[in-house]
């Protein structure tokens, strides 16, 4: 299935496929030019629409921002909701989606094309996506958008010579795009995104800090990779010393640049496989096409050829992600299906089956279920996951039990769920005395571990659960606190929230010494944790030594003015 909120390991990866086979199968049929231009140009201006009202009248706390957050991707941040994100509820996968389609609808205008679409509606169209395109302030995307429509204006520069007036009004489109969001932008200038790209600082520095830790993991699988969307799993033995020091923190899951993604998850040769068959299909297409020299005919694989272009392009800073990567495989299977020649040349078919109707549509049946069941499921379970999520944060614990179980039920293959399942059956073992809840629990951990051992948050989480429900005295689940915790350090050593739970764990079990060692762990990771100054004062006076205790209560009062406990303590001693 892929990690959770990604998904796109093996089965995502064969639903490719098939588009890709099922677009490659109609390339042929000139009756299919006609819908496909209208259905990527309108929708393609049905959102972009939607992102320009949307950075309007919402910015900066953009509606779809807060909604796409809430859904389980982290809170809004100032960078994101000053970007727009129409309907993708991310401002990368937006620039990614118009990326594919700006190439098309330029080269449709490059080819002096009219028969499809009226002038006026394709202009407006591209004048609202380049406006969308530039509100997303995506740096890649721009570079990408740029590359495509260079090739697309290359293949058809013969037209474009031809039809200087229709050019020049496109350009004047894109001069009035960068304008508007002149006037429009607010928390990000076009010109200051342009700027920071040559500038190694931010993102930029981020990822290039991302790029030089992914490079060891090649070596780790170098043939076949670690499989599919593994990433995430496997990046925390090379991240960069002092990522992710709070379970709150985002784990990074990708690494931005899809050349070293493939190569780190596929293998080598996955990654020669993937190339191949990209460059193959570009040099093929671009090679018909500048032998054909017939614009009029050649216009839409011309702007599929600047599409699939500038998606791999701005892939090398972001990553697949199943919203907009379906298009550039059915891209890739139009080019491909029409770069072909008159002959029907070599195929995938089941003519064998056909002669026998009823094997042959039974396996076919069965196909289709399975495939239905398969795209389902993770959707039917990640409904019974939210509803258990909004139902935990109103306290309703045994109806929030129930969601969590069902969504475990129609996805058993994704721990996320189990992990969400133990913590809140830990909580309701803990708030009515039910240790059989607990039980629960502690089995629903086991599972998602045994599902997938090499998660670190799934060990922090089940360790932060058995404290909390081993502050009422139960020294054996301290003691499973403290054991999880320390298993989760073995995957990340900087978790300076372990150290504090591990600390809080064994002061409750009366070991002030270790609890003093973990605290003091902690403040090696991040020496400005007042938290861990403040339990550190407090295992001192325990322990009797006031003078140590009061410097502690200090500095913790020091870096935190508002922790008005460590200045009652203070004072006190």
């Amino acid at each position: 299935m892929g990690q959770y909120g990604r998904w796109e390991g093996l089965s995502t990866i064969a639903c490719y496929f098939i588009l890709y086979l099922a677009a490659h199968s109609i390339a042929r049929d000139k009756q299919i030019i006609r819908p496909l231009f209208i259905a990527i140009l309108v929708s393609s201006t049905l959102v972009s629409v939607i992102a320009i009202i949307e950075y309007l009248w919402t910015n900066p706390s953009l509606l779809l921002a807060k909604v796409y957050c809430s859904a389980g991707f982290g809170q809004p941040n100032a960078f994101e909701t000053g970007r727009s994100m129409a309907t993708f509820g991310n401002a990368s996968f937006l620039a990614t989606y118009l990326t594919l389609a700006l190439p098309i609808i330029f080269a449709y205008l490059s080819a002096n094309r009219k028969d499809i679409i009226p002038r006026p509606l394709t202009y407006f169209a591209l004048l609202s996506i380049s406006i969308a395109l530039l509100l997303t302030f995506g740096r890649a995307a721009w570079i990408g958008a740029a590359a495509g429509i260079t090739l697309a204006g290359w293949l058809n520069w013969d037209s474009i010579k031809k039809f200087r007036a229709r050019i020049a009004t496109v350009i004047i489109i894109f001069v009035i795009a960068l304008a508007t969001v002149g006037v429009m932008g607010d928390s990000y200038s076009v010109a200051g995104r342009i700027a920071s790209i040559f500038k190694i600082e931010g993102s930029t520095l981020t990822r290039v800090q991302m790029w030089e830790a992914s490079l060891p993991l090649i070596s780790e699988n170098p043939l076949l990779g670690s499989g599919p969307d593994t990433f995430k799993y496997i990046f925390g033995k090379y991240k960069p010393e002092g990522w992710v020091r709070h379970i709150s923190d985002p784990l990074v899951d990708k690494a931005h640049n899809d050349v070293l993604q493939v190569a780190v998850t596929h293998g080598t040769l996955g990654l020669l496989a993937y190339l191949w068959i990209f460059v193959l299909l570009l040099w093929s297409g671009i090679r018909k096409v500048r032998l054909l020299k017939e614009p009029q005919e050649t216009w839409l694989i011309v702007g599929m050829l600047g599409a699939v272009l500038g998606y791999f392009i701005q892939l090398q800073f972001n990553f697949s992600h199943f919203t907009t990567a379906p298009y550039f495989w059915l891209f890739m299977g139009l080019i491909s299906g029409q770069l072909q020649d008159n002959n029907r040349g070599r195929t995938i078919g089941i003519e064998a089956l056909a002669r026998q109707k009823i094997p042959a549509f039974s396996i076919l049946a069965i196909a289709v279920i399975g495939l239905t069941l398969l795209s389902t499921a993770p959707l039917i379970a990640d409904i019974h996951f939210a509803k258990g999520r909004e139902l935990e944060s109103l306290k309703k614990l045994p109806e929030a039990v129930s969601e969590y179980q069902a969504a475990s039920f129609v996805n058993g293959l994704e721990p996320t769920y189990r992990v969400s399942l133990a913590e809140a059956l830990i909580q309701l073992g803990t708030s009515t005395g039910n240790d059989s809840y607990i039980d629960l629990g502690s089995a629903a951990f086991a599972e998602a571990v045994r599902m997938n051992p090499i998660d670190e948050q799934t060990y922090f989480r089940a360790g932060a659960a058995f404290l909390e429900a081993g502050r009422k005295g139960n020294p054996d689940l301290l003691k499973a606190s403290i054991e999880q915790h320390y298993r989760g350090l073995a995957l990340n050593p900087v978790m300076v929230d372990a150290y504090l739970d591990i600390g809080v764990a064994h002061a409750y079990l009366d070991d002030y010494d270790k609890a003093i060692s973990a605290w003091s762990d902690a403040l090696m990771i991040e020496p400005d944790n007042n938290r861990a100054y403040f339990n550190l004062g407090w295992a001192y006076e325990h322990k009797g030594e006031r003078l140590r205790a009061k410097e502690a209560y200090l500095k913790a009062y020091q870096l935190n003015p508002n922790m008005t406990e460590a200045k009652i303590a203070y004072d006190r001693l």
